[in-house]
């Protein structure tokens, strides 16, 4: 077979294909290189500096809101993911062989020691569901068992996020969980920080929580309004990447220069000195809460203010869930934006007033009997006070002490008839109707006086309905009046630190005089007297005196419903707080249900303030003073000196080592524990009693918490030693 020649023109035709082709090629590449380079060259430059340099912020510590007395109300703390890494891989012999027991290959851990991870299991999940109640210890064992058993386990298990970073660090230092607490992931370190209310609950919604919406996020009370002041400045660096995720702050020349890398410099928040003071905001809660659950009620509100400064010590809001348990408000503040009729905490209002017209007399006097009022109830509906008194007529003292709503509204109709825009225009003169514009990030409600269209709605006004008022402005209004006239804002700030500097936040004054000195000391001696001698005598005491005024409205949309309240002063002779307690939705008038909690909180602000140089803390406390019911003598006494109280016996028998208090002579009588029998311990702290029952030879096991509430085997029961006394707390 011949061999097929090539002509010469064919192989002139492959030469110019190939030369075509090459030279296409050499084109199309140069073209790209010089589109690459010249024409696209910034737009892919840039492109390659954002993948090999970044700009990282290191974010700024928040400041710390520290309370009135010292204490930490919000900081930043550290969190930790707790992440375990569970590898685990199929045992081999000495030729590398897997190693098969009934059919599947023996596993051993690579990352930890088997025996002690598994002891220390049970501490593991104890710690986490301490700090996160909500899940048992149940299901954080399963949860890590489950997984840790697996032949393939996850290298990096989320068990739980958030974790406090001392309870991280307690887990990790246990043994067999030093090296399987995973402290660095591929999206970067396990570390963060959050906001913690270190008490709590305790004035949540006036320190502020953090909300996320669609549109926007921040904070609400304090943390909200002196947002700018805690957040500080984040700082900014410019940053090389070096590997996956690992990035090294240099400069353009690559300089390890700490000032050359820095864009911004990190500046972290100032601290803030909050008004609020934990331990009358505590003894208010309680109370408040106390007086909730005895009488009910929707909604609950004590605030404590200081007359010369506006300085909010206390701002409690208490709710009723659905459950029917009461806690705190979080994300609303009554105080501020909760509107109601007042009542007749509002005649103060009326009266005042009607005092700075300079028409009426204090000597005036008026019905106040229980029946309709005189010439209005001829035509139109009654209106009747439902008390029975024992005279027909009082002064103004004695009309504003019996609370009568016959004798406001026989004042307003003859001495406003027929000009009751000024009366209206004189209560909202000295009133702070409208926004008082608190240092508070929440939303206030706008408040006023209704129209007065009918005869019924102006004789209203004059005993505390036709209006709606916030707590905050009432309390705001009867601070006034013990401070002579002069109103001043509710601040929730007071001092804002910055560095070894304290900046104070001054007094606002609203309104310089919203009466006379002497019309202001004339309504507080009328108030002095309300709790002397009128309805809010079953708080009277004589160690400080208090002025104020009970409040029971009944609510429009039910009747049967009522808003209970009692606002005022103390000390009476040189007020230095004012106080106000509010309960919606109770079916108890407010000298009953809000006047104790009041009490209450006055004998805590009382006890604790230093500066009440006529007032002892013996005197003040007296009324307060808890009593053991059982207790070792050393102990007792050894209270009693710490707290500057007396301590006496009130028999004579011969001494013994514990006490018994007796409620008859108020005081503690000696007692002599019985032998041979189980002793009483009803009464008694668990710690005074598991010390007592051991002393005597019995084992202790109880249940609950408080004082002691029953045993078994019961008091005076014959029980060898060794046997096990239950108890029940409560």
């Amino acid at each position: 077979m011949e061999k097929k020649k090539y002509t010469k023109p064919l192989f002139t035709k492959m030469l110019v294909l190939y030369l075509l082709l090459t030279l296409g090629a050499g084109g199309a590449m140069l073209w790209a290189t010089i589109k690459t380079q010249v024409v696209e060259g910034e737009m892919w430059r840039e492109i390659a500096s954002k993948r090999e340099w970044v700009d990282r912020v290191e974010p700024a510590r928040r400041g710390t809101i520290f309370s009135s007395d010292g204490k930490v109300l919000a900081t930043t703390v550290p969190v930790c993911d707790l992440c375990l890494d569970l590898g685990r891989w199929p045992k081999k012999d000495s030729r590398g062989a897997v190693v098969m027991k009934d059919g599947k290959p023996v596993m051993e851990s690579c990352i930890t020691n088997d025996k002690e991870f598994r002891a220390n299991l049970d501490k593991v999940c104890s710690i986490l569901h301490t700090q996160f109640p909500h899940k048992s210890k149940q299901y954080y064992h399963d949860r890590i068992w489950k997984e840790y058993r697996k032949e393939k386990p996850n290298r990096c298990l989320y068990v739980e996020r958030r974790v406090p970073y001392s309870q991280w660090e307690a887990i990790r230092a246990l043994p067999g969980w030093e090296r399987c607490v995973v402290t660095k992931t591929a999206d970067g370190s396990v570390m963060g920080y959050v906001r913690a209310h270190i008490y709590g609950n305790l004035g949540e919604n006036v320190v502020g929580l953090h909300y996320t919406t669609k549109t926007q996020e921040g904070y609400t009370g304090l943390e909200g309004y002196y947002d700018s002041v805690l957040r500080g400045q984040d700082g900014l660096y410019r940053c090389r990447r070096l590997t996956l995720g690992t990035w090294l702050p240099v400069d353009e020349e690559g300089v390890l220069d700490e000032d050359s890398t820095l864009l911004h410099r990190r500046v972290d928040g100032r601290s803030i000195i909050a008004t609020i003071d934990t331990r009358y905001q505590d003894i208010a809660e309680s109370a408040l809460r106390a007086s909730m659950n005895q009488y009910g009620g929707q909604h609950g509100c004590a605030i404590v203010m200081e007359v010369a400064t506006g300085y909010v010590l206390v701002c409690s809001n208490l709710t009723r869930d659905t459950s029917g348990r009461v806690s705190e408000m979080l994300w609303s503040n009554m105080a501020v934006s909760g509107h109601y009729e007042p009542g007749s905490t509002f005649k103060t209002v009326a009266m005042t007033s009607m005092l700075n017209d300079k028409k009426i007399a204090l000597d005036t006097s008026k019905r106040v009997q229980a029946g309709g009022m005189k010439e209005y109830g001829a035509s139109h509906q009654l209106i009747s006070d439902g008390h029975g008194y024992n005279t027909d007529t009082a002064s103004l003292p004695g009309v504003l002490m019996k609370s009568s709503n016959v004798g406001m509204c026989e004042l307003a109709w003859e001495y406003y008839r027929n000009r009751r825009s000024d009366f209206k225009e004189g209560i909202e003169k000295i009133f702070p109707f409208g926004l008082i514009n608190p240092d508070l990030a929440v939303q206030e409600t706008r408040t006023g006086v209704v129209p007065l269209n009918s005869d019924r709605d102006f004789l209203n006004l004059s005993y505390g309905y036709s209006c709606t008022v916030t707590p905050l402005q009432m309390v705001t209004f009867y601070n006034a009046i013990a401070g002579g006239g002069c109103m001043v804002k509710p601040l929730f700030c007071r001092e804002i630190l910055d560095g070894g500097r304290r900046r104070e936040i001054k007094p606002v004054v609203l309104n310089s005089h919203i009466c006379s000195e002497e019309t202001a000391k004339q309504m507080r001696e009328m108030l002095v007297g309300v709790v002397e001698k009128g309805t809010g005598s079953n708080i009277y005491n004589t160690v400080y005196g208090i002025g104020g005024k009970t409040g029971t409205a009944l609510q429009a949309r039910d009747r049967s419903v009522k808003n209970s309240s009692f606002v005022g002063f103390f000390p009476a002779d040189n007020p230095r707080y004012t106080c106000m307690v509010l309960l919606e939705g109770t079916s108890i008038a407010g000298r009953y249900a809000a006047a104790p909690v009041f009490k209450k909180i006055a004998d805590c602000v009382v006890a604790f303030d230093k500066d009440l140089g006529s007032v002892s803390l013996q005197d003040s406390v007296r009324v307060v003073r808890p009593v053991a019911t059982k207790a070792p003598r050393q102990q007792l006494e050894t209270v009693h000196r710490l707290l500057g109280l007396p301590f006496a016996v009130s028999d004579t028998t011969a001494e013994t080592d514990w006490l018994v208090y007796d409620a008859d002579r108020e005081g503690y009588r000696n007692y002599t524990m019985p032998t041979g029998v189980v002793p009483d311990c009803k009464g008694m702290t668990i710690r005074d009693a598991m010390q007592l029952l051991r002393n005597m030879g019995y084992k202790v096991r109880f249940s609950g918490q408080g004082k002691v509430v029953a045993q078994s085997p019961k008091a005076r029961t014959a029980a060898k030693r060794g046997t096990t006394v239950m108890l029940e707390l409560r």
